[in-house]
């Protein structure tokens, strides 16, 4: 059983490192955006075309939106692998490789994708499923058998 869950630590913490990542970036975007918006005499330049200008709106909501998404996912991401590392509630580690992998809820996805599809692979696998419900066979403490000659 515990060879199970060493499976399962290094993509657990490729989340954990994608989760972090994401809301670092988050941060950093939203925290941009309210000094571009506090800053004394800063003038955005704006479009003067009508498209033009639904396009930089658009586009600016885009941005600030995955960037909030980022942050609020990033605990979910964290939370569900470290339970993926103790092996303990499988849809929630499911949950969290799921939304390291998408990009509107990741800033850093580059980093969620190979990490939340390795996860989603070994969170599959019946003796990983095992594990997270309980029925895994502990491995025997029993010395070995002498062969019979």
């Amino acid at each position: 059983m515990n060879n199970e869950l060493d499976r399962l630590k290094i993509p657990a913490i490729g989340l954990i490192i994608a989760g972090v990542l994401n809301g670092i970036t988050g941060l950093l975007i939203l925290i941009g955006g309210l000094f571009r918006l506090l800053k004394p005499g800063y003038e955005q330049p704006m479009p003067v075309d009508g498209a033009e200008k639904i396009g930089f709106i658009f586009g600016t909501f885009i941005i600030y939106g995955i960037a909030a998404i980022s942050l609020i996912a990033m605990p979910v991401i964290i939370y569900g692998a470290i339970q993926m590392m103790k092996g303990k509630r499988a849809g929630l580690a499911k949950a969290a490789s799921i939304l390291a992998i998408i990009p509107v809820t990741a800033c850093c996805f580059a980093v969620g994708i190979p990490f939340g599809i390795w996860s989603l692979v070994i969170l599959s696998k019946p003796e990983i499923k095992a594990i997270f419900n309980g029925t895994a066979i502990p491995p025997s403490l029993d010395p070995p058998q002498p062969p019979n000659f």
